[in-house]
């Protein structure tokens, strides 16, 4: 929104000729323009100049980036047409529009305090508005009102404004734009370039015609007709003196962007990049201060890693902005500079700065999923991630991080999903291959082969000269070669097994020092191979040889135990799990594997084993606890008299406590909850067995019987907040808050809290909950029931409320809600057939509402009178505080009244004396010039006098004259000198 366009004043002069009064001519240098302009514009005024001249010296403060003088000025402008009684208000138009603009480009300007932006716009709707009560036809008007409303993002009502001045004048420049604009907003990208080039086609090269370029380009490049935007950017640079900055900085982001693409070759795209760079500093060199040069020079620098300039230069940038995109930008220059340094937490913190200004900035999105994963929280970073695959569905970084985050997360469906996706688009990436190939373990291990074995052969395929990616390959393959081996020995596949864990061992001597327990799990895994093959000696030979190289290496400990009971030789079993407790006394398989080897010679060490585990090594181990509780059960059965009775009670409990206690670590465990409902069912509680089996078989994180029976929990405990939350998010996860009896269970719940607490808006709830449920099931006559007995209690507390802490809407809402319950308690009294609740309970609810209705029809009444007299006093003491406000407003202004009067008394004191002194001192340069003159005219004469007077005496020697003659002649000589002597006295007089 080109100040240019509100008129027809042209590039700035250097003066401006402001005609005064007697025909005398004010010169106003523009480049020497005072920082106050109050001196000019009291001149102006004091002399009458007209509007127009107001409002060229308004514009020239504003092409020099001083709008708050231009405003002054315009203002300045208008209160003299105001108190002038020659001025028509339509001269004032052209300056109430401009003025206008100037708060507009105030507002767009000012992007950190919104409030400041808001008061802005509002200043500049006034002006319209007063020049709409003018001359609502006003062209200019419409124009400037159209740009009022793109600021509001009042799209609409832009094109309307704009649309009615190019109906009566087709070739309105500025209208134009408008329109131009708001279609290059609606991503309207043909009918946005059309619309510039008729304008371009109007201007005749002379109005605006840089700013309709720019857009221009700008709809090439949308429409991605590349060279056609570069044409147009290449002319933006020539048309001026100075180059664009703007049009230099675009030209050097296209070249840039194509410098990336292969397709046209290596030539293509180095002089590209040449070019891209040459005008990026042309850019830079023009304006130092452009953002957006700012914003590409932290680019530039950040791919030169030379981080400390880029976060430099973005800084600049971000301070120098006036719009949000561009800050944006700045932001995450600066984010992605402190990732680079691993500063992460400063990373993060601009990385959430762009996202605040420009939520859409994708690489700022990709930055923060980032940051969230080095924070570990993975689900934030899955939210992201996701939000920026729905952006750009095509992304390959994009599915690979997603992909990644869904497998670590066990979402493998998904996680597989989009790398299926991405094999379709590429084949050629092993790391790719590999994430593949691990979510396909737990489910379908022959097809994790294929991709392990896939992945292989690409890094087979990486040139060696490429060291690089040579470093990389001796990272990952011995990994990748054990992943293969473990896989075939999944499947059986032994001798393949057996081939690739002795590569995978000899890429591992090449690894370096600090993942040589890699070669020693390769190692591990090669004997468990030898041992799952029957060859026992081949195994026992490597974990010898590991127990030897790694004494502290427990796996192969418990794996030469584990040999000697498949051999049935427990007690050299035994010996070897305790050669663990050397380095790790409270290990608890260990102690497990003991206890399992003593439960073959005696069941009491065996519990003692497993005690022992719970009590000092793990005391959540699954496995002892089902363990124990199996102990347990057995010996209850072994209680089989009268006598034993209380014995085997006791055992049972302990068993149901054992199995109790692995079911809350691990709902999911069949061994617990089987065992926990067969003893249940062995001591006769049949129903107690089947509803736990139908548990077992629903058992699942998202059981929302967990979540229900744990509000019951909490109910039962008494701690009814925790209950509520629990079965709200129960009603509202699992069934969409259309489940009666949980919405029941909420209802009821809300109730005893409310009681307790004696709030009536938590009776509210609890009031609204029973109407859903009654809602779901307007059949049941308990519903009924309850819900009239909300109300009632609903009600009851209102009344008890004091009158300061109730209003009388409340009071209204609380007895509809009684007549409400009394009607259905009316209904329910005359119910026939069999109900759940108490007839006579509820006469006696029905003849206590009757009570509780007056009593809330007489304190209704007297509480709208103390409300009403509230209101009163209210009033009054506003009004009070309304007239304090006044008169201490009216003081101030007359204060300022007065400041301002004394002001303009001084200032026309110094400027009558300013006067006084150039007329003293111009009446002193001309008698200085006349008495130069008087004096030179006297020297003159005197000079002429004494040539004569020496020619004289000349003439009288020659011809040798008497005596007498010459007495004569020395008396004459005597009177001139004493004329002489008198001519300079009266010299030395003036």
């Amino acid at each position: 929104m080109a100040l240019a366009n509100l008129g027809n004043y042209g590039a700035r002069s250097k003066t401006i000729e402001v005609p005064l009064q007697q025909e005398q001519v004010l010169e106003v240098v523009c480049d020497d323009l005072p920082t106050n302009p109050t001196e000019l514009t009291d001149i102006f005024r004091t002399e009458n100049v007209g509007l127009a001249y107001y409002r060229m010296l308004a514009i020239e403060y504003y092409e020099q980036d001083k709008i708050e003088q231009s405003i002054s000025v315009a203002q300045a402008g208008l209160a003299s047409a105001s108190n002038s009684p020659t001025t028509t208000p339509r001269e004032k138009l052209p300056l109430l529009t401009l003025i206008a603009t100037l708060h507009m480009r105030l507002a767009r300007k000012e992007t950190d305090n919104e409030s400041q932006r808001q008061k802005y716009l509002e200043e500049a709707t006034q002006f319209i508005n007063e020049a709409d009560r003018i001359h609502n036809q006003y062209e200019p008007t419409f124009v400037v009102k159209g740009n009022l409303y793109l600021l509001l993002k009042k799209i609409d009502d832009a094109a309307r404004s704009f649309n009615m001045v190019l109906e009566k004048r087709p070739n309105c420049i500025p209208a134009l734009l408008g329109r131009a604009k708001i279609q290059y907003h609606l991503k309207n990208y043909k009918a946005a370039l059309k619309t510039y080039q008729t304008a371009l086609r109007y201007s005749r090269g002379k109005f605006a015609s840089v700013e309709i370029r720019l857009g221009i380009a700008q709809c090439f490049a949308q429409l991605k007709m590349y060279n056609e935007a570069k044409a147009a950017l290449k002319r933006c640079i020539d048309m001026g003196s100075v180059p664009n900055a703007t049009a230099l900085i675009m030209l050097a982001i296209i070249e840039l962007n194509e410098s990336k693409k292969t397709e046209e070759g290596i030539i293509h795209q180095e002089n590209s990049l040449r070019q891209g760079l040459l005008h990026m500093q042309q850019a830079h060199t023009t304006n130092k201060r452009h953002p957006a040069v700012l914003n590409m020079m932290a680019n530039h620098f950040f791919l030169t890693r030379d981080f400390e300039k880029t976060m430099t230069s973005a800084a600049r940038a971000l301070n120098r902005a006036s719009n949000n995109a561009t800050k944006a930008e700045a932001s995450y220059q600066i984010a992605r500079a402190h990732h680079q340094m691993q500063e992460f937490d400063d990373a993060y913190k601009f990385y959430s700065q762009a996202l605040e200004l420009n939520p859409d900035h994708l690489l700022a999105q990709f930055g923060m999923g980032q940051m969230q994963l080095k924070r570990g929280e993975n689900n934030a970073a899955i939210e992201i991630f996701e939000k920026l695959h729905k952006s750009e569905p095509e992304c390959v970084e994009i599915m690979k991080v997603l992909g990644s985050l869904y497998g670590v997360s066990g979402k493998k469906e998904k996680s597989l999903g989009l790398f299926s996706k991405l094999l379709e688009n590429t084949n050629d990436d092993p790391l790719l291959a590999m994430e593949i190939a691990e979510m396909y373990e737990e489910k379908d291990i022959a097809n994790s082969l294929k991709y392990y074995e896939q992945s292989l052969a690409l890094l087979d395929e990486i040139p060696k000269d490429d060291l690089l990616a040579m470093e990389r390959v001796k990272e990952i393959k011995p990994e990748l070669l054990n992943n293969i081996a473990v896989a075939h020995q999944m499947l059986g596949n032994f001798t393949d097994a057996e081939h690739y864990y002795g590569l995978a061992i000899q890429e591992s001597e090449t690894s370096k020092e600090e993942e040589k327990n890699l070669k020693l799990t390769m190692t591990y895994n090669l004997a468990r191979l030898y041992e799952e093959r029957l060859e026992i000696e081949k195994a026992t030979a490597i974990y010898k040889k590991i127990i030897e190289d790694y004494p502290s290496y427990v796996d192969a400990y418990l794996r030469m135990g584990a040999i000697e009971m498949s051999l049935g030789k427990s007690d050299e079993a035994m010996e070897w799990y305790k050669e663990v407790f050397d380095t790790d006394p409270i290990n608890a398989k260990a102690w497990i594997m003991i206890g399992q080897a003593q439960a073959t010679t005696s069941e009491k060490l065996c519990k003692r084993s497993f005690e022992k585990v719970l009590r000092d090594c793990e005391k959540n181990d699954l496995y002892t606890h089902v363990a124990l509780g199996n102990y347990h059960a057995a010996a209850a059965r072994e209680y089989k008299t009268e006598k034993q009775k209380d014995q085997r009670k006791e055992s049972y409990k302990l068993a149901v406590n054992f199995y109790s206690q692995a079911l809350r670590r691990d709902p999911l465990n069949v061994y617990a909850a089987n065992g926990l409902a067969i003893t249940i069912l062995e001591t006769g509680h049949v129903e107690e067995a089947r509803d736990l089996f139908n548990q077992v078989r629903e058992a699942a994180v998202n059981n929302s019987s967990v979540w229900v029976n744990l509000a019951h929990a909490y109910v039962e405990l008494k701690q009814y907040k925790q209950a509520i939350v629990m079965y709200e998010n129960a009603s509202k996860k699992f069934f969409n808050n259309k489940d009666a009896n949980v919405l029941l269970c909420l209802a009821r719940t809300q109730y005893i809290l409310s009681k307790s607490e004696k709030d009536p808006e938590i009776m509210y709830q609890a009031l609204k909950n029973t109407e859903k449920a009654l809602h779901i099931a307007p059949w049941d006559k308990t519903t009924h029931h309850n819900l009239a007995l909300v109300q009632q209690s609903f009600a009851q507390q209102i009344s008890d409320l004091p009158q300061d802490q109730r209003t009388s809407s409340n009071m209204r809402r609380a007895l509809s809600c009684l007549e409400c319950g009394q009607r259905t308690f009316r209904m329910l009294i005359s119910v026939e057939e069999h109900t759940l609740y108490d007839r006579k309970i509820t006469e006696h609810r029905e003849r206590y509402g009757e009570t509780l209705r007056v009593q809330l029809e007489r304190k209704l009444q007297e509480q709208i009178q103390f409300e009403e007299e509230k209101e009163r006093k209210l009033n009054i003491a506003r009004k009070k505080r309304d007239e304090e406000r006044a008169k201490m407003a009216q003081i101030e202004e007359e204060k300022i009244r007065l400041q301002q009067l004394e002001n303009e008394r001084m200032e026309e004191a110094r400027r009558r004396l300013m006067e006084k002194v150039r007329e003293d001192n111009m009446m002193m340069a001309t008698q200085q010039i006349e008495d130069e003159d008087f004096d030179e005219e006297k020297k003159a004469k005197k000079r002429s006098r004494k040539r004569k007077e020496r020619e004289d005496e000349e003439n009288e020697e020659g011809r040798g004259e008497d005596t007498e003659e010459g007495s004569k002649r020395k008396e004459k000589k005597q009177y001139r000198s004493k004329r002489i002597i008198e001519d300079s006295d009266e010299d030395e007089d003036m």
